[in-house]
Protein backbone atom coordinates (compact mmCIF):
# COMPACT_ATOMS: atom_id res chain seq x y z
CA UNK A 1 0.00 0.00 0.00
CA UNK A 2 1.24 3.36 -1.03
CA UNK A 3 1.28 6.03 2.14
CA UNK A 4 0.78 9.27 0.41
CA UNK A 5 0.95 12.43 2.43
CA UNK A 6 -2.53 13.62 4.29
CA UNK A 7 -2.24 16.85 1.92
CA UNK A 8 -2.13 15.23 -0.79
CA UNK A 9 -5.35 12.85 -0.44
CA UNK A 10 -7.28 15.95 1.03
CA UNK A 11 -6.43 17.79 -2.06
CA UNK A 12 -7.08 14.69 -3.90
CA UNK A 13 -10.76 14.20 -2.09
CA UNK A 14 -11.50 17.64 -2.50
CA UNK A 15 -10.75 18.09 -6.27
CA UNK A 16 -13.09 15.09 -6.64
CA UNK A 17 -15.78 16.95 -4.44
CA UNK A 18 -15.60 19.67 -7.32
CA UNK A 19 -15.96 17.95 -10.36
CA UNK A 20 -18.43 16.19 -8.75
CA UNK A 21 -20.87 19.29 -7.65
CA UNK A 22 -19.91 21.00 -11.11
CA UNK A 23 -20.91 17.52 -13.11
CA UNK A 24 -24.30 17.65 -11.25
CA UNK A 25 -24.91 21.29 -11.93
CA UNK A 26 -24.05 20.71 -15.39
CA UNK A 27 -26.11 17.54 -15.35
CA UNK A 28 -29.20 19.47 -13.82
CA UNK A 29 -29.09 22.13 -16.43
CA UNK A 30 -29.04 20.16 -19.19
CA UNK A 31 -31.65 17.79 -17.98
CA UNK A 32 -33.77 21.36 -17.50
CA UNK A 33 -33.27 22.28 -21.19
CA UNK A 34 -34.06 19.06 -22.50
CA UNK A 35 -37.53 18.78 -20.25
CA UNK A 36 -38.41 22.36 -21.75
CA UNK A 37 -37.48 21.26 -25.48
CA UNK A 38 -39.87 18.44 -25.08
CA UNK A 39 -42.93 20.50 -22.99
CA UNK A 40 -42.82 22.86 -26.19
CA UNK A 41 -42.58 20.49 -28.92
CA UNK A 42 -45.77 18.75 -27.49
CA UNK A 43 -47.70 21.77 -26.32
CA UNK A 44 -50.82 22.35 -28.45
CA UNK A 45 -50.83 26.19 -27.81
CA UNK A 46 -50.50 29.44 -30.08
CA UNK A 47 -47.32 30.97 -30.50
CA UNK A 48 -47.76 33.84 -28.53
CA UNK A 49 -48.82 31.71 -25.51
CA UNK A 50 -46.09 29.22 -26.36
CA UNK A 51 -43.61 32.20 -25.96
CA UNK A 52 -44.99 33.39 -22.81
CA UNK A 53 -45.12 29.75 -21.36
CA UNK A 54 -41.14 30.03 -22.18
CA UNK A 55 -40.01 32.65 -20.68
CA UNK A 56 -41.64 31.79 -17.65
CA UNK A 57 -40.74 28.49 -17.93
CA UNK A 58 -36.83 29.54 -18.19
CA UNK A 59 -36.84 32.11 -15.38
CA UNK A 60 -38.68 29.19 -13.16
CA UNK A 61 -35.49 27.13 -14.37
CA UNK A 62 -32.81 29.47 -14.20
CA UNK A 63 -33.83 30.13 -10.75
CA UNK A 64 -34.00 26.43 -9.49
CA UNK A 65 -30.08 25.82 -11.02
CA UNK A 66 -28.70 29.38 -8.91
CA UNK A 67 -31.10 27.81 -5.71
CA UNK A 68 -29.30 24.19 -6.07
CA UNK A 69 -25.85 26.07 -6.89
CA UNK A 70 -25.85 27.89 -4.08
CA UNK A 71 -26.90 25.06 -1.44
CA UNK A 72 -23.89 22.70 -3.10
CA UNK A 73 -21.77 26.04 -2.58
CA UNK A 74 -22.72 26.26 1.32
CA UNK A 75 -22.53 22.86 1.59
CA UNK A 76 -18.79 22.61 0.66
CA UNK A 77 -18.15 25.25 1.93
CA UNK A 78 -19.56 23.81 5.29
CA UNK A 79 -17.65 20.62 4.82
CA UNK A 80 -14.35 22.33 3.77
CA UNK A 81 -14.09 25.38 6.27
CA UNK A 82 -11.50 24.04 8.07
CA UNK A 83 -8.92 23.09 5.91
CA UNK A 84 -6.79 26.02 4.09
CA UNK A 85 -7.37 25.44 0.69
CA UNK A 86 -11.28 25.52 1.02
CA UNK A 87 -11.72 29.25 0.05
CA UNK A 88 -9.84 27.90 -3.17
CA UNK A 89 -12.02 25.11 -3.67
CA UNK A 90 -15.06 27.53 -3.19
CA UNK A 91 -14.13 30.23 -5.22
CA UNK A 92 -13.59 27.41 -7.96
CA UNK A 93 -17.25 25.74 -6.98
CA UNK A 94 -18.48 29.24 -7.04
CA UNK A 95 -17.30 30.53 -10.09
CA UNK A 96 -18.61 27.14 -12.10
CA UNK A 97 -21.86 27.68 -10.58
CA UNK A 98 -22.19 30.71 -11.97
CA UNK A 99 -20.72 29.74 -15.21
CA UNK A 100 -23.53 27.38 -15.30
CA UNK A 101 -26.37 29.70 -14.19
CA UNK A 102 -25.11 32.01 -17.21
CA UNK A 103 -25.64 28.99 -19.73
CA UNK A 104 -28.84 28.68 -18.47
CA UNK A 105 -29.82 32.21 -18.99
CA UNK A 106 -28.07 32.39 -22.01
CA UNK A 107 -30.51 29.33 -23.63
CA UNK A 108 -33.20 31.17 -22.26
Amino acid sequence: MINLPITTVKKARQEAAVKSLVSLAAGFAAGAAIGAAIGILFAPKAGAETRKDIADKSKEIIGTVKEKCTSAVETVKSKLKKDKDAEEIVAEVAEAAEDVAEAVEAEA
